[in-house]
């Protein structure tokens, strides 16, 4: 697996979770741990599946989808609902 560059990630670890602590109420290290250890994380990680062409709200999407789901591909950005 290729990994996508620190810089990228780092922008979406910073933005989603703070979503994640804004709309659950969670501290910093329950958010980071919850978005750090996800597939959404691992999908996100992988250069070759090209998620940085999503924004971070789609990103914290997926991860919305894969905590009620169980699988982030649920996302309707996945889909292309949106």
């Amino acid at each position: 697996m290729t990994r996508i560059p620190s810089y990228s990630l780092d922008y979406y670890n910073k933005n989603v979770i703070r979503m994640i602590m804004d709309k659950y109420a969670m501290d910093q290290m329950e958010a980071a741990r919850a978005f750090l250890s996800s597939d959404t994380h691992a999908m996100l990680e992988d250069a070759d599946l090209a998620m940085w062409e999503f924004s971070d709200r789609a990103v914290f999407d997926m991860w919305e989808a894969e905590r009620v789901t169980g699988d982030p591909r649920n996302s309707a950005f996945i889909r292309s609902e949106l």
